[in-house]
C-alpha cells in the first residue's frame, strides 16, 4: 500500500527487506498448519460423511499432495522440535489413512451396481448393502480391508463394465440428434435424400466399435442391449443401401415412367414402377414427418418394401433393355444413340417432332426432316441447308406412335429420292447452260452427274480418237 502511494506521487519507492523475510519465513508454517488443518477436516469428511459422492482419485491425489508436503516440512523443520513433531506426526496419519485407499476406490466406483454388491457379500461372508448415508467408517468398521485385494478385482470389472456402459451410451447421445437432409425433386412436391457421408461415416465407425465392445470379456451385463443396438446399426446400414440404391434408380426411371407413351408400350413395367413409386413417396413422406435418422429408418417393413422395391426396379430395368433392344434390332440406326437419348425419342411417340436434334446421329446427311402443318413429312434438309424432296408423303401418324416404323420408311425413301433427283439432274444436264444448272441441284447431284458426263464424254473422245 506504501509503494503504491509512492507510486502515485511519484516517489521512489521504499525495500522492505525485512518484510521478504518475514514472508519467506512464515512460508513453512503457514504450509504446515494449512496442510494439518486441511488433513484434520477433510478425513473427518471422508471417513464419516456419505461415500457415495466421494471421487476416489482426486482424495488419492489430494493425500499424495499432503503426503509430500509434509515430508518436505519434516526436513525443513529438522532443528525445530515442535512444528518437526507436527510434521512427522501427520506424515504418519496420512500414511495410515492411504491404506483405507484400496477399499475407498472399491466403494466410491461410479460403475458399482446391485449385482457388484451382491458379489462383495459373497467374498465377505455377510450381506453388504449401503445406503446413500453409509460412511468409509461403516464400511471399514465391516472390515472391508481384510479384502482389500478381492474388492479390487470386483472393482477393476465395475469400472471396465462402466466404460463399455458410457461407451455405448456415448454412442446414443452421437445419433441423438443426426438427422436426414432432403431437397426438392425438379420443381415437384416429392423430396429426396440428400448429403448422406456423415451419416455413413459414423455408422461404419460405430459398427466397428460395437462388435469390439461385444468381443470384451465384461460385457456380459451389457450383451443384450449391446446385441439390440448392433442389430439395430446393422438394419440402419442395411436400410441405408437399399434406400440410396432405390433413389438413384427411380431418379432414372422416374422420368421415363412418367410418360404414357412408355406405358403403353411396357404395361407390365409400368405397373412394378406405380408400387416402387408409391412405396418409395410414403417411405419419404414419413421420414420427413421426424428427419433424425433413428427415428426414420424406425418405419415399420421398411427394408422390407425397400428390398421389395430394388427387385422390382431390376426387373423394370432388365425389361426395358429387352424393349430397347427390340427396338434398336428393329431399326439398326437406333444403335447410334445413347439409351437416354433412345427413350427421349419413345416417351414422346405422339409428337414426330422430338425425332428431330437425334437425326445426325441416326443420318450421316440429315439435320433435320421437312414437315407440313398436319406433321406429314415431305423432304429432308442437310446440315449446309439442301434440301432433297421426298418422292412420296411419311405419315408419321399412321405407325401409331411406332417411332421405328416410320424412321425406316424415311430410310427407305432417302434412298429413292437421292437416286430420283440424281436422275432429274442428269436429264437437266444435257439441257440447262452448265453454270445454270450447278445452282439449281444439290452438291451431291452435281458432283455425280458431273462425273457421268465427263466419263462419258472422255470414253467418246478416245473413241472418236479425238482426245487432245
Amino acid at each position: 500500500e506504501i509503494n503504491k502511494e509512492q507510486t502515485l506521487l511519484d516517489r521512489e519507492q521504499t525495500q522492505f527487506p525485512m518484510l521478504q523475510t518475514l514472508i519467506a519465513d512464515k512460508q513453512p508454517y503457514e504450509q504446515l498448519w494449512n496442510t494439518a488443518f486441511n488433513f484434520e477436516s477433510m478425513s473427518e469428511v471422508w471417513l464419516n460423511g456419505p461415500f457415495q459422492h466421494l471421487d476416489a482419485e482426486k482424495i488419492s491425489d489430494e493425500l499424495d499432495t499432503m503426503w509430500r508436503t509434509m515430508h518436505k516440512l519434516t526436513k525443513t523443520f529438522f532443528n525445530l522440535l515442535g512444528p518437526s513433531h507436527v510434521a512427522t506426526n501427520f506424515k504418519s496419519r496420512i500414511n495410515q489413512f492411504k491404506q483405507h485407499l484400496p477399499v475407498l476406490t472399491t466403494i466410491c466406483n461410479p460403475g458399482l451396481k446391485d449385482r457388484h454388491w451382491e458379489k462383495i457379500s459373497h467374498t465377505v461372508g455377510f450381506d453388504v448393502r449401503p445406503d446413500k448415508n453409509s460412511t468409509l467408517q461403516s464400511m471399514l468398521d465391516l472390515k472391508l480391508s481384510k479384502f482389500s485385494k478381492e474388492l479390487e478385482e470386483i472393482g477393476a470389472s465395475a469400472s471396465k463394465e462402466f466404460s463399455l456402459e458410457k461407451s455405448m451410451d456415448k454412442m446414443k447421445k452421437e445419433w441423438a440428434n443426426l438427422r436426414f437432409s432432403f431437397s426438392s425433386y425438379r420443381d415437384t412436391d416429392t423430396k429426396i435424400v440428400s448429403a448422406v457421408d456423415d451419416v455413413q461415416l459414423l455408422l461404419d465407425d460405430h459398427i466397428i466399435k460395437t462388435q469390439t465392445m461385444r468381443g470384451s470379456p465384461f460385457i456380459r451385463p451389457l450383451e443384450a442391449d449391446c446385441k439390440t443396438w448392433e442389430e439395430k446399426l446393422l438394419s440402419m446400414q442395411d436400410i441405408l443401401d437399399a434406400m440410396l440404391k432405390c433413389q438413384a434408380t427411380w431418379l432414372y426411371l422416374e422420368p421415363i415412367f412418367g410418360s404414357e407413351d412408355i406405358i403403353a408400350q411396357m404395361p407390365e413395367e409400368g405397373r412394378k414402377f406405380a408400387i416402387v413409386d408409391c412405396y418409395w413417396k410414403n417411405i419419404v413422406a414419413e421420414a420427413l414427418k421426424d428427419t433424425r435418422v433413428l427415428v426414420a429408418t424406425g418405419q415399420r417393413n421398411m427394408l422390407e418394401q425397400l428390398q421389395e422395391s430394388n427387385d422390382h426396379l431390376d426387373e423394370i430395368q432388365k425389361g426395358l433393355n429387352t424393349y430397347l433392344e427390340k427396338k434398336r434390332l428393329f431399326f439398326p440406326r437406333f444403335f447410334f444413340l445413347s439409351n437416354d437419348e433412345l427413350l427421349e425419342i419413345l416417351s414422346q411417340t405422339k409428337d414426330p417432332l422430338c425425332v428431330q436434334p437425334h437425326l445426325k446421329k441416326c443420318f450421316e446427311g440429315i439435320a433435320k426432316l421437312e414437315f407440313t402443318e398436319e406433321l406429314e413429312i415431305t423432304g429432308m434438309v442437310s446440315s449446309e441447308k439442301e434440301t432433297v424432296p421426298f418422292t412420296e408423303k411419311i405419315y408419321p401418324a399412321q405407325a401409331k406412335g411406332m417411332v421405328e416404323k416410320w424412321l425406316l420408311e424415311v430410310e427407305s425413301l432417302m434412298l429413292k429420292s437421292v437416286r430420283h433427283v440424281i436422275h432429274q439432274g442428269v436429264i437437266e444436264y444435257a439441257e440447262v447452260p452448265r453454270k445454270k444448272w450447278v445452282l439449281q441441284w444439290p452438291g451431291q447431284v452435281v458432283i455425280c452427274a458431273s462425273s457421268i458426263f465427263w466419263t462419258s464424254e472422255v470414253c467418246e473422245a478416245i473413241q472418236s480418237n479425238s482426245l487432245p
